[in-house]
């Protein structure tokens, strides 16, 4: 596939250009951002960290690639935006981190060799992907054997609250989305060992988002997350699931 003139690629490619652009280059972490920094530091990285190479595929604003740069980690940003790559790059400077290579690429299609890399995150970026299989076979491909992979996706709606189904059928077709998982689908689909799994964007917190989205406040945003932490056990009624896996061989 050539994915430079596949139309909805092309539309990926100018919506997150246009969104990038619009960020403020203020670097910042809020609390949710803190979850996912969290949960690759517990569940993905092991404790030596010397030598070892994550790839963040679909970086976006780059939050992760550059908390991972600050660990000491080697750091492949990934990203088919140039607004992405242009601000990894100005925070690589910022922080002046020598260990993050922004790279403009797709993510199925990726310029690395085979069992290469320690780690994978792919976080919000499978579920935009036309050639879906051929995408998972590739970062299985760079991953070492015992290389630990993140990935974060929209949970299948029969588990959403009804009430959300409009709102986020609407951001689906908004940003691009072109499926929805849950658990035992994502097993299927990587085929590789389970190591630890959790729900996120319960109720309460999307009330909050919106909330806090309409009246331009911050305000009470690390209670919410905390409550919405507490809940990761709980599949029924959340907005996003996280499952990270290992590699065998």
């Amino acid at each position: 596939m050539d994915r430079t003139k596949n139309n909805h690629y092309l539309k990926q490619q100018s919506f997150f250009d246009w969104a990038y652009s619009k960020v403020l280059y203020d670097y910042r972490l809020d609390p949710w951002h803190l979850t996912y920094i969290d949960k690759i530091k517990k569940h993905v990285l092991g404790k030596s960290l010397k030598n070892k190479t994550l790839v963040d595929l679909g970086a976006g604003q780059g939050y992760i690639s550059i908390e991972m740069a600050k660990l000491g980690l080697n750091v492949i940003a990934c990203d088919m935006s140039k607004e992405s790559i242009k601000s990894i790059n100005r925070y690589e400077k910022e922080f002046k981190l020598k260990k993050v290579k922004a790279v403009k690429c797709f993510v199925e299609k990726l310029p690395l060799k085979d069992n290469s890399v320690d780690y994978v995150v792919a976080n919000a970026i499978l579920e935009h992907i036309s050639s879906e299989q051929e995408a998972i076979s590739e970062w299985k491909r760079i991953l070492k054997p015992k290389g630990r992979l993140l990935v974060s996706v929209p949970l299948a709606y029969k588990y959403v609250w009804p009430f959300f189904w409009l709102l986020n059928y609407v951001n689906d077709k908004r940003v691009g989305h072109l499926r929805r998982y849950d658990l035992e689908g994502l097993k299927d689909k990587f085929d590789m060992k389970v190591i630890d799994y959790s729900y996120t964007g319960h109720p309460l917190k999307v009330i909050w988002a919106l909330f806090s989205l309409l009246f331009k406040t911050n305000i009470f945003a690390q209670t919410i997350e905390n409550l919405d932490n507490n809940l990761s056990n709980k599949r029924y009624g959340a907005s996003n699931i996280i499952v990270i896996f290992e590699k065998d061989n």
